[in-house]
């Protein structure tokens, strides 16, 4: 009895071990809280919507192009002589009229082959007279003979001579004429009024006919090459036929110098014949009339070889629908807000035309119409049939068109 008496001990042990931890174990699993259930509920997103109302939107175009005057003419030498005379105004920069001496080259030479020609034609004037004054007492005194006039031979009456002196009468004058075109090219003239861009000629320098004597541009005009889209030129009223310039006053050109923009108007004159095989661009060409402000006072010259912006005014179209860009979605789809009769908001994909862009909106029409009401937010990963709240936006209200929202969970 006595040897059983240690492993009963520890069986006694063991046993009430096991009842504390059993008896703790049940007393925890009383006093644990029950887990309490997920209550979060969706939240429909909030979105701006823009009650649709049709517009007279007058279409424009925004391009850009080099401002490049109407007339650029390289002068060169028609004839040869040193430069003896240089005007002040031929340099770079500076302004003339048309007729204005720009040059003068030595002309002592061409004053000589001016009296050399005008003696030639005094001689052969004077030949003429003798010849005309032989033939006629010939034809007097084959007269005074009794015979007919008609019969007398050409020789006889000096009619041979009297031709060759009436020729040398008519070269005579021609060398006088090119004796005298000769010396009126010694004086360079502008052909029309203009700005010099630049002299090739100095004095005292010697000119073979041929030679580049300076580059000269005309300030009446000036021009801009616009490339636009075949597209774009539907939108435009392109110059017809005896149409008055004057009525398509409908460019506007901005450049900006520092932090002032300057504005001038311009005209459609000509629209290129010719699709540029790169990148398939049409060219609209504008004139700007006195573009340096010598004719009417300006703030600041459009010079040129600048670079100026171009808004072209087009058609006016009837029946559109403005929407800011970040209303699009891929190549030409809105969210139309549907709501239910138990009050559901959803948003629904439609597709739409795309007429016309600008930087901001876009002008949009077909399965459209007055009085949708259409999502302006920009929803990232936005799902068709998507439940929203909105919040009506005014015509009046500005809309801030960085804001985004994003659908896609975490």
């Amino acid at each position: 009895m006595m040897t059983n008496r240690p492993a009963l001990k520890q069986t006694t042990i063991s046993l009430a071990i096991l009842l504390i931890s059993g008896g703790l174990f049940f007393g925890l699993t009383r006093i644990k809280d029950k887990p309490k259930q997920d209550e979060t509920s969706f939240n429909p997103p909030i979105v701006e919507v823009k009650n649709l109302a049709p517009e007279s939107i007058t279409l424009s175009i925004d391009s850009q192009g080099v401002v490049k005057p109407e007339i650029e003419t390289l002068l060169v030498s028609e004839v040869s002589g040193v430069v003896k005379w240089v005007s002040p105004v031929f340099v770079s920069g500076a302004v003339f009229k048309k007729g204005e001496i720009l040059a003068r080259i030595d002309n002592s030479d061409y004053k000589a082959a001016m009296s050399q020609a005008e003696a030639m034609l005094i001689a052969s004037k004077a030949r003429l007279a003798e010849e005309l004054a032989k033939s006629e007492a010939e034809e007097n005194n084959w007269l005074r003979s009794g015979k007919k006039l008609k019969d007398a031979p050409d020789l006889l009456l000096r009619k041979p001579y009297v031709k060759e002196a009436k020729a040398n009468v008519k070269a005579a004058k021609a060398q006088q004429e090119k004796a005298e075109r000769d010396f009126s090219k010694t004086f360079i003239k502008a052909p029309y009024d203009g700005m010099v861009k630049e002299r090739l000629l100095n004095l005292g320098e010697f000119l073979s006919p041929g030679k580049a004597i300076g580059t000269i541009f005309s300030v009446n005009y000036a021009e801009v090459r616009l490339p636009i889209t075949s597209t774009d030129l539907t939108i435009i009223n392109l110059p017809a036929v005896g149409r008055n310039k004057e009525a398509r006053d409908n460019v506007q050109l901005t450049q900006k110098i520092g932090h002032q923009a300057f504005n001038w108007r311009a005209v459609i004159d000509r629209v290129e014949g010719i699709v540029d095989q790169q990148n398939r661009m049409n060219f609209l060409v504008v004139k700007i009339s006195d573009p340096y402000g010598l004719e009417s006072p300006r703030a600041y010259p459009l010079k040129s070889g600048s670079f100026v912006h171009a808004e072209i005014k087009g058609k006016i179209v009837d029946n559109l629908f403005r929407l800011p860009r970040n209303a699009i979605y891929g190549s030409g789809r809105i969210l139309v807000l549907n709501q239910s009769a138990d009050g559901l908001q959803t948003l629904n994909f439609r597709e739409i035309d795309i007429r016309h862009a600008d930087e901001e909106d876009v002008f949009i029409s077909g399965n459209i119409y007055e009085g949708d009401k259409i999502s302006i937010t920009r929803l990232n990963n936005p799902i068709d049939g998507m439940q929203v709240n909105t919040r009506l936006v005014k015509d009046e209200e500005k809309m801030d068109k960085k804001t985004t929202i994003s659908l896609t969970k975490d």
